[in-house]
C-alpha cells in the first residue's frame, strides 16, 4: 500500500506540464501544421481550377447569359410598364460586368495578354 501516495503524487496537477504545453507537444507529434498546410494548399488548388472553369463557362456561354438578361430585362419593363427601364438597364449592366469579369478568369486570359491570343480550341 506505500504504493498508493506515488500513485496520488502522479494525478497531482501541480506536476503536471501545462495544458498549453501538452497541446502544443501533440500537436509537433501529429504535425498539425504540416497537415494543415496540404489542407490549405489542397483547398487552394480546388478553389483555382474551380475559378477558372467557372471563367471558361462564362466565356463559353457569354451569349446565351445574354439572351437571357434580354428575356428577363424585357419581361420586368413589360411587367412595370417601362416604370423601371432605367434601374433594370443598370442593373443589366452590372451583371454583364461581372460575367466578364468571371470570364476573365479562365486559364490563358491573363490581362496583360494581348485580346488576340484568344484562339479557340482546336476539335480535331
Amino acid at each position: 500500500m506505500s504504493d498508493q501516495p506515488s500513485d496520488q503524487s502522479a494525478h497531482d496537477p501541480s506536476e503536471r506540464p501545462p495544458l498549453h504545453e501538452t497541446i502544443r507537444a501533440k500537436m509537433e507529434e501529429y504535425e498539425v501544421d504540416r497537415h494543415l498546410e496540404e489542407i490549405a494548399s489542397t483547398l487552394e488548388h480546388a478553389v483555382r481550377q474551380g475559378i477558372a472553369k467557372v471563367g471558361e463557362l462564362a466565356h463559353e456561354h457569354k451569349g446565351d447569359i445574354e439572351r437571357l438578361f434580354d428575356k428577363a430585362a424585357s419581361a420586368l419593363d413589360s411587367r412595370t410598364d417601362g416604370r423601371h427601364a432605367e434601374t433594370i438597364s443598370q442593373v443589366r449592366g452590372s451583371l454583364e460586368r461581372g460575367v466578364d469579369r468571371i470570364a476573365d478568369q479562365r486559364p490563358g486570359d491573363e490581362p496583360d495578354e494581348p485580346s488576340g491570343s484568344d484562339v479557340p480550341p482546336s476539335n480535331g
